[in-house]
Formats: structure tokens, sequence, C-alpha cells
């Protein structure tokens, strides 16, 4: 009986020491993916304000205009200018979104902090834009992820079909998705 209670339990050195490694394999293994996984989740971010974006642009294109008076002018098919990368500087941490009147006109505003600057390429303001042209916008996304100055880049090209609508391209042009 006294060797019963005399019994001591526990683990060994030996035993402690390899759970201590499975878990340092395990961490060595899951901390990349991890850092992984959060970078690729914050490039989510860029594909769903160009969408927005493309749609304000639909819009602003489709949207009737008119001069003043009784002989008035209409026009449609309209482009704004070219607009300038916007926070014009992107790094690793989030930066505050500003809209200007080319971005109001798009309908297109940010309200939240964001790791990506968004830009609009598209050869000047104009409303005679004709059917079937491929080259009527580029949608852009340019961000720094990490902060290694390698930027990360989305772009939606953006074109005309035959009825004179917009359409976008079937998918984005991805350079260094999550850098």
């Amino acid at each position: 009986m006294s060797k019963l209670l005399s019994k001591k339990e526990g683990f060994t050195l030996i035993e402690l020491m390899i759970v201590v490694a499975i878990l340092g394999i395990l961490a060595a293994v899951a901390i990349p993916a991890f850092v992984g996984y959060v970078r690729r989740s914050k490039t989510s971010e860029a594909t769903g304000n160009l969408n927005s974006m493309f749609k304000g642009a639909a819009s602003y294109y489709n949207q009737e205009r008119t001069t003043q008076g009784i002989a008035a002018a209409t026009s449609g098919n309209c482009t704004v200018a070219d607009i300038a990368l916007e926070p014009t500087d992107p790094g690793a941490g989030k930066q505050a979104f500003t809209t200007n009147a080319s971005w109001e006109a798009l309908g297109f505003s940010i309200a939240d902090y964001v790791y990506f600057g968004y830009q609009v390429s598209s050869g000047g303001a104009s409303c005679a834009n004709t059917a079937s042209d491929t080259t009527i916008y580029t949608l852009a996304a340019h961000g720094d992820l990490d902060g290694d100055d390698t930027n990360s880049t989305f772009e939606l090209a953006v074109g005309s079909n035959a009825n004179n609508e917009l359409y976008h391209a079937r998918g984005f042009y991805i350079a260094s998705e999550t850098e």
C-alpha cells in the first residue's frame, strides 16, 4: 500500500522536449501560412473597390447630359479625365481616401481607410466616345502591403461594345498579388 502512495506521476524531460519540438514545427509551418492569408485578405479590398469604380463609370457613361436653353444640345457616353493615384503613396498601413470632383462624378468614395491607392486612366474627358472601343478606361489599384517598396497591382480594363455600353474584362490583371 505504501508503494502505491509513494508513486510520483508527471511527464519526463524527454516527453516535454518532444512536445516543445512538435509545437516548434507547427509554428514554423503555420506562421508563414497565416501571414499569406492575411495579405491575401487585404487584396480583396482592391477587387471590390475596382468593381465599384466600374459601376460608377458605367453609370456616368450612360447618363444623358444637356446644355441650357430651348435649343439645348444633348450628349452622352462621356468619360472623366484621368484621376491620379489616391492615396498618393500607399504603404503597409491603412490610409484615408480623399475624394475629388472626378471621383464624385463617378459616384466613387471610400469612407474607410484603405491599403491600396486607386486611379483611373481614360485618355481624357470626352463625350465623343464611339461603340466598340476597347480602351475607354483602365481602372487600377496599387498597394505596398508589406512596406518593401514593391507594389501589388490590380487593373480592370474597360471598353464599349457594339451598342456603346461599357463592359469590363473577364478578369483582373494582377501583378505581385501578395508581393
